[in-house]
């Protein structure tokens, strides 16, 4: 990953910097709403659309490998193999979705993580006296070449996938 941001001397410029890409890249997380056009907190609402369809997808999983084990109990060896491989698969997608789950739980922590970051950022800037964006070239002069502008942002975003 190159640096498109120039390189901050001044920790208020580095806060600044933080705070500034911790809000434009959530904002553009939000704004990317085509997916779910009725959420208000699109990551939250992939969060709970994931979680709820891996919880139904292991309910029923579960609900197949009982009813597995009834035709087992009631036919004896006459179906074993089918039965094995239908097993198998419940198998998997009970593991697979299982991970999904997994996954989702990390995510909502990132997601967590990532909002207590921008807020302390902001009570950081907030008891310096200093407002968001403006914090950058606040503390110290800064040259027009200086600047955070919207075309580092955008470049630095845009390397980070958001």
């Amino acid at each position: 990953m190159t640096d498109t941001v120039k390189k901050p001397s001044d920790p208020a410029r580095l806060l600044g910097e933080a705070e500034l890409l911790l809000r434009e890249g959530l904002k553009r997380i939000a704004s990317a709403q085509s997916d779910l056009p009725d959420a208000q907190s699109p990551l939250e609402e992939a969060l709970r659309l994931t979680e709820e369809q891996a919880m139904a997808t292991i309910a029923a999983v579960e609900r197949a490998q009982e009813a597995v084990q009834e035709i087992r109990r009631a036919n004896g060896t006459f179906i074993d193999g089918p039965l094995d491989h239908i097993d198998s698969a419940l198998g998997t997608i009970l593991a697979s979705q299982q991970g999904q789950d997994l996954a989702g739980q990390r995510l909502k922590k990132a997601i967590a993580l990532l909002h207590a970051v921008e807020n302390r950022i902001r009570l950081t800037l907030d008891e310096l006296g200093l407002e968001g964006a403006e914090a950058a070239c606040a503390a110290a002069p800064c040259t027009a070449d200086e600047r955070i502008n919207q075309d580092d942002v955008d470049a630095l975003l845009a390397e980070l996938g958001i």
